[in-house]
């Protein structure tokens, strides 16, 4: 089954510079996205890598290149699994963080697309995985505190 593309739209009771901090600052990151610090100095063109510990060892868990950084408001960058077996030969997928302001508040879009055509294990892990990752990310600059909801999703 082929997977055009992953979309979820929130309101998170937080301005859009906490949200902004929230997606691209790594000791924000690794409160609530399976522990993962995300580095990148959000430049078009630049690396951007979220590093895990695995045993011992940090390593790079994904990776991409920053397609558009438009502070506070757009962000974009590829999105590839080199450390999971069955993501790691795919071709980058895209993901895109729009945020707009909600009256003090912000409303917060994730769109997830451009994944290899056929049935993509990056689709299946990005589908489930979201929700819990954004949910913690939602906790966190709502409450300045979250627990890993990304350690719930399923498999």
């Amino acid at each position: 089954m082929q997977h055009d593309e992953f979309y979820y739209v929130l309101l998170i009771d937080a301005p859009r510079e906490t949200v902004w901090s929230a997606l691209t600052n790594g000791e924000f990151t690794k409160q609530y996205w399976h522990s993962a610090e995300v580095r990148s100095d959000w430049t078009v063109g630049s690396p951007v890598e979220f590093w895990v510990k695995v045993g011992d060892e940090s390593k790079v868990g994904c990776e991409g290149v920053i397609l558009e950084c438009d502070v506070p408001q757009r962000l974009s960058y590829t999105w590839h699994f080199p450390l999971n077996p069955a993501c790691a030969p795919e071709q980058p997928s895209r993901v895109v963080f729009l945020l707009e302001d909600a009256e003090g508040a912000t409303k917060l879009t994730v769109k997830h697309d451009q994944f290899e055509s056929g049935e993509s294990a990056t689709y299946h892990m990005v589908s489930t995985g979201w929700p819990y990752v954004i949910a913690g990310l939602k906790s966190l600059c709502e409450m300045g505190k979250t627990r890993d909801f990304s350690v719930l999703a399923p498999d």
